[in-house]
């Protein structure tokens, strides 16, 4: 029987050491400016419309590639962020709604105890469940439209 043979260390340490990386790209004003441009009209480029972006702008198409890559990526963080303050900004409002109608007398939608009897404005007023359908980040109605 053949003896098994050991590595010894990390499998990798016996290869050849790995090529330095490539220094950070730099790009003009311009071609920020003109990426940006397309990025906001096309978040997504076919290869040929990138080969052609690519030519216009005196670069790679690797280069173009990653530059959207990279961008898409900041977006979706962009607007995840965006949507988190809307909604907590709708929490908050629904929070202040809710803690308003409280103080006013108001029992939550669903509650047994009613304040109706001691308030004469509680009859009046719509009840908390009418806030679900809240969206406080829809844009206002204006009259004159």
């Amino acid at each position: 029987a053949f003896p098994i043979a050991r590595r010894i260390g990390h499998p990798y340490q016996n290869r050849t050491p790995p090529k330095r990386k490539k220094p950070r790209t730099s790009f003009t004003r311009i071609q920020v400016a003109e990426l940006e441009k397309r990025f906001h009209k096309q978040k997504y480029l076919a290869s040929a419309e990138r080969a052609a972006l690519a030519r216009g702008l005196k670069m790679t198409d690797a280069q173009v590639k990653t530059w959207f890559q990279n961008r898409r990526t900041k977006w979706r963080r962009q607007t995840a962020e965006e949507r988190e303050a809307e909604r907590q900004a709708a929490n908050r409002l629904m929070l202040s709604l809710q803690a308003e109608a409280l103080s006013k007398g108001f029992a939550p939608a669903g509650s047994t105890v009613s304040h109706a009897s001691t308030t004469p404005s509680a009859a009046a007023a719509p009840p908390l469940a009418a806030l679900h359908g809240l969206q406080p980040w829809a844009e206002p109605h204006t009259a004159g439209c």
